[in-house]
């Protein structure tokens, strides 16, 4: 299943970017920037171990999210994935933890952004206008769940995450 949803994942990356443009002419989008206080923590772990960490915790993937991308990050660097979880379930939740994934530089590293937004399912016009989101909510959020399930973090300087140096 991870394959597959692999393989989904390249293909939203790719309609995001076909669509951009079009939908940037009518005052739309489908590629979207991770803001610098949506950083929540680095996992001193590759994406693939992150993701299947975010599944038994409860997340599912969501495919249906704008591209995400660090644009103070050079060059510009689209997110690996997009992760949501509905606290009290998919169809009963009005707000969702929402995590973008970023790979690390040596890709031993996963760069986790988090917000706390209206859910997408329940409430699609406020979940798409961005209206009601909350970085610091959502990084308390992933903070303190990765603390209650001993998941070891790290908070890592943006210099250090960012660094001219990189291979990014």
């Amino acid at each position: 299943m991870t394959h597959e949803l692999r393989f989904l994942e390249r293909l939203r990356q790719h309609a995001a970017s076909l669509l951009h443009l079009p939908l940037s002419a009518i005052g739309l989008y489908a590629e979207r920037e991770t803001p610098r206080d949506q950083y929540a923590l680095t996992l001193r772990e590759p994406y693939p171990i992150v993701e299947a960490r975010l599944h038994r915790l409860g997340f599912v993937r969501n495919l249906v999210s704008s591209l995400k991308f660090r644009d103070y990050a050079a060059p510009s660097e689209t997110s690996i994935a997009s992760w949501v979880r509905y606290p009290e379930g998919a169809l009963a939740s009005d707000r969702q933890l929402h995590l973008a994934l970023f790979v690390g530089p040596t890709r031993e590293t996963t760069d986790v952004y988090a917000h706390w937004e209206p859910s997408w399912i329940r409430h699609p016009i406020r979940h798409y206008r961005a209206t009601d989101v909350d970085a610091e909510a959502g990084i308390e959020r992933v903070r303190r769940l990765f603390e209650r399930e001993g998941i070891e973090y790290a908070v890592v300087p943006a210099a250090e995450r960012l660094s001219a140096g990189d291979a990014r």
